[in-house]
């Protein structure tokens, strides 16, 4: 086919577009082949500099992950101008689900299959300076806070268990979400990597607890390798970092089915996390 209008002036490498899969406004997401090899392309949409920021990111990463390999699998890279254009291969597979929050369960062997994923590319060397950490945790607090989602008590207690934790250091996906789970017949593959950095450790398994709370047992299976790990502390101030974004996401959907269900998920998920927080705080 010819080159949609999208990607007419970009620097593919010598990829053929085959089709376009999606168009959104931060990205155009297509398939194609390199030569006999098939693979995906993903291009920056106009000028928003955050995604444009985002995809050279995701570019970096996967020059490294050829430097670097992580303990996990990811996609191999095929081509960047390192700025508008990443071409990857194409992996064949299933995402784990089409949701963000699975409205069938995941069965325990697909569970095990991801936080396996999560946790080993946790251990990840990369090279140096590639990894950044993604948040400023005590002004993230202070920013929920004044927005009205985290109460005085709240915040007071994160920052006083952040005061207690080293500096966020652990690689992490950053947005572990089922559509960029990919299961193949050797596992899963970790795709998406725009909001991958250093975090506090567990922050991946904090989304995953938040997103699975649907799943029998994920919860319950998270529990026991927080506990393992000896990260309780962190996986605490994870676990309240990532409900406020995830209720402020939901809370400005517009009314409807989807709101309410996705609500009704997290609030009570928000009264266990704090519940959780407050019990890590020294006891005076």
């Amino acid at each position: 086919m010819s080159r949609p209008p999208e990607l007419s002036a970009l620097d593919l490498g010598g990829t053929v577009v085959d089709s376009v899969l999606r168009t959104s406004a931060k990205s155009v997401l297509a398939t194609g082949h390199h030569g006999n090899q098939r693979v995906i392309i993903k291009t920056a949409r106009g000028t928003a500099d955050f995604w444009t920021a985002k995809l050279a990111h995701e570019a970096r990463l996967y020059q490294a992950f050829s430097e670097s390999p992580p303990p996990v699998r990811v996609p191999r890279p095929v081509h960047t101008d390192a700025h508008r254009v990443l071409v990857i291969e194409h992996v064949l597979g299933a995402v784990v689900d089409t949701e963000r929050y699975p409205e069938q369960p995941l069965d325990e062997a697909t569970v095990d299959s991801v936080l396996s994923a999560v946790t080993g590319f946790a251990h990840w060397t990369p090279p140096p300076g590639v990894l950044q950490p993604m948040f400023d945790l005590p002004g993230r607090v202070e920013r929920y806070h004044h927005q009205g989602w985290f109460a005085a008590a709240d915040r007071d207690a994160l920052h006083g268990l952040l005061r207690q934790l080293p500096a966020p250091a652990t690689p992490a996906h950053g947005d572990p979400l089922p559509t960029n789970l990919l299961l193949d017949e050797t596992g899963i593959v970790l795709l998406d990597f725009e909001f991958t950095g250093l975090f506090l450790p567990g922050f991946d398994l904090a989304m995953l607890h938040t997103l699975l709370a649907a799943t029998p047992g994920a919860q319950q299976r998270i529990e026991q390798l927080v506990a393992e790990q000896g990260i309780r502390t962190a996986f605490a101030v994870n676990k309240a970092m990532v409900l406020a974004r995830e209720l402020r996401l939901h809370t400005e959907l517009p009314p409807g089915e989807l709101r309410e269900k996705r609500l009704e998920i997290l609030r009570p998920e928000w009264e266990r996390a704090r519940q959780r927080l407050h019990a890590r705080l020294p006891r005076t």
